[in-house]
């Protein structure tokens, strides 16, 4: 009997045990062109057995200067997520509140309406999904945004954007056959403008499962239907996207990522590349049995469409003792550039080396120094500090 009582007493706290964790990232520096550019991110998860509560808070610095133009993105960002599960049905209500902070970034406005100065935005949303044996996995998102736009006068634009979007996909034979539809409008009593285009997705995507054991592929492909015009009343023309992405352990120690994307458009009877690019990624481990593993990292990425960028990073952390570890970071870019007096391609080099200490999962501590190299209206040099820290501190149950 006196077991049986304190089972029931037990119940109600089993029932809403919940979980707590928190995380905490932050980045900064500066050097002579962008003083003082960092984000922080704060954030906190409750969990129970059939819900969870994501609260994220990011603060985000970056400014810019008279020698190489960026666009301003000072700005404070607060996202609200509950997931809760009901069978095979999850409810997904999210919000999300944006504040831009300092000089407000100019945006063109359309039917030849000037510009406006961006100032922040509230938007909520819900997602339903459902997963079932008879007809696959169905979802139905709907977003609404309410964007804080002014002209000089302070005069609001009164801009709002609806989106929503449903569809359903299912597996059959070791393929995965998805089909969707997507409607955005857009509204601004303010300056008379209102535009609306909508969008068919039909989508058929692949994991081969009769590989080795070390190679992994994934493939899909997407056509989209579009029915609309974009902000220039130009008909938004069709598109078909493809994707494969290989994984390949070519030894324990060595492993390489590749992906390859491709995207056409057909437009009025043009057909036409959109895009076109290639990445891929080599990672080597080692000293694995080291509190901190070392790991060298090389990857690449070329991509063409009305502009075409190079990009080739090369990282390494060696482990030098217990959680200290040296670090050191290369870059070279090639990509356009608007400055003044420069060519229309700017090159770019980064390099520089680093510190890092790791406290388990608990605690990283990183910092580097980094010089940059590139050609503008002469080569310019100059040298930048980049810290970080991030704090996890663990799981709480409640």
């Amino acid at each position: 009997m006196i077991r049986k009582t304190f089972s029931l007493l037990l119940l109600p706290a089993l029932v809403f045990a919940v979980s707590l964790d928190g995380w905490m990232d932050v980045q900064t520096g500066g050097d002579s062109l962008s003083p003082e550019p960092g984000r922080l991110e704060l954030g906190g998860m409750l969990r129970s057995e059939n819900w969870t509560l994501i609260l994220e808070e990011q603060y985000s610095h970056e400014d810019s200067s008279g020698i190489v133009p960026r666009i301003l993105n000072t700005y404070s960002q607060t996202d609200i997520d509950l997931i809760v599960h009901v069978g095979p049905v999850t409810i997904n209500p999210d919000l999300c509140w944006t504040v831009d902070l300092g000089d407000k970034p100019e945006l063109v406005l359309p039917v030849q309406a000037g510009v406006a100065y961006r100032e922040g935005f509230i938007r909520p949303g819900l997602s339903l999904e459902a997963n079932l044996f008879e007809v696959g996995h169905l979802f139905v998102k709907g977003l609404y945004w309410n964007r804080d736009l002014r002209q000089d006068d302070d005069s609001d634009l009164a801009w709002t954007e609806t989106r929503i979007s449903a569809g359903q996909s299912y597996e059959v034979s070791g393929f995965t056959i998805s089909m969707s539809g997507l409607y955005h409008k857009t509204n601004s009593d303010f300056i008379d403008y209102e535009s609306a285009w909508g969008r068919l997705d039909i989508a058929l995507s692949t994991v081969p499962q009769s590989l080795p054991a070390n190679m992994f592929i994934n493939g899909d492909v997407t056509y989209s239907f579009y029915d609309g015009s974009d902000f220039n009343d130009h008909d938004i023309a069709d598109r078909l996207t493809s994707r494969v992405r290989l994984v390949q352990m070519i030894i324990p120690s060595v492993s390489v990522n590749t992906t390859f994307e491709s995207v056409i458009d057909f437009d009025d009877g043009v057909t036409r590349s959109a895009c076109t690019s290639a990445e891929s990624r080599i990672l080597y481990h080692f000293m694995r049995s080291r509190e901190v593993p070392s790991v060298i990292t090389l990857s690449g990425k070329l991509s063409t469409s009305s502009i075409r960028t190079e990009r080739a990073v090369l990282f390494s952390r060696i482990n030098f003792y217990r959680g200290l570890s040296i670090l050191l970071n290369a870059e070279a870019r090639c990509t356009p550039t608007m400055v003044a007096g420069a060519s229309a391609t700017r090159k770019r080099i980064i390099f520089g080396p680093g510190l890092e200490y790791q406290l388990g999962t608990t605690l990283r501590v990183w910092g580097i120094i980094e010089q940059e190299r590139t050609d503008l209206e002469e080569v310019e040099v100059w040298w930048r500090v980049r810290t970080g820290l991030e704090f996890y501190p663990g799981s709480l149950s409640l």
